[in-house]
C-alpha cells in the first residue's frame, strides 16, 4: 500500500514539474515577440482591399481592431494573442522590403480579384506594400497578410 501511494506522489510530482517547465518555455516566447514588437515600434497595420463597387479595410493597432466592408464600420478591442500573432509574422528585413515584394498574379488589372494594400506605421514610418491580387499576396509576407485578412471572415 504504502508502495502505491508513493508511486502515486511521484507520478503526481513528475507532471506538476513538466506542467510548470512548459509555462516558462511559454512565457520566454511571450517576451520574446513583445521584445520584437517593441524594437520595431508598430503602431498600426492598415490592410486595404478593393474592387470597382466594393471595398474592405481591416486597422489593426495594439489595443483596436477596425474592420469595414463597403462603409459599415464594426470597432473591437483588439486580443493581445491575435495582435501578438500577427506581429510574429514581421521582422525589420520584411518591414525595410516591403515595398520591393512584387505579386505573383495580376488579376487585379480587370477585376478578377481586389487590389490589396499593406500599411504599416512603425516608429516615425510608414512602409507600403506594391498592390497585389488579394488571397495571392507575395510570398515573402503570405503569413502576415492571411493573419490580418483573416479579420474580414470573423466578421
Amino acid at each position: 500500500m504504502t508502495y502505491l501511494k508513493t508511486g502515486a506522489l511521484l507520478a503526481m510530482s513528475f507532471i506538476t514539474l513538466q506542467c510548470s517547465a512548459q509555462k516558462k518555455a511559454d512565457n520566454k516566447n511571450k517576451v520574446a515577440v513583445s521584445t520584437a514588437v517593441n524594437e520595431m515600434q508598430i503602431q498600426k497595420i492598415e490592410l486595404e482591399e478593393m474592387t470597382r463597387g466594393s471595398r474592405r479595410m481591416v486597422t489593426l493597432t495594439p489595443s483596436t481592431k477596425t474592420v469595414e466592408v463597403n462603409r459599415e464600420v464594426k470597432n473591437e478591442k483588439m486580443p493581445t494573442a491575435e495582435w501578438n500573432t500577427i506581429i510574429k509574422h514581421l521582422s525589420k528585413e520584411k518591414l525595410s522590403k516591403l515595398d520591393k515584394y512584387t505579386s505573383p498574379t495580376t488579376k487585379r488589372f480587370y477585376d478578377g480579384a481586389f487590389s490589396a494594400d499593406i500599411k504599416i506605421t512603425a516608429g516615425d514610418k510608414v512602409y507600403t506594400s506594391q498592390s497585389f491580387d488579394s488571397g495571392t499576396p507575395p510570398n515573402e509576407i503570405s503569413e502576415f497578410y492571411f493573419s490580418v485578412a483573416k479579420s474580414f471572415k470573423d466578421r
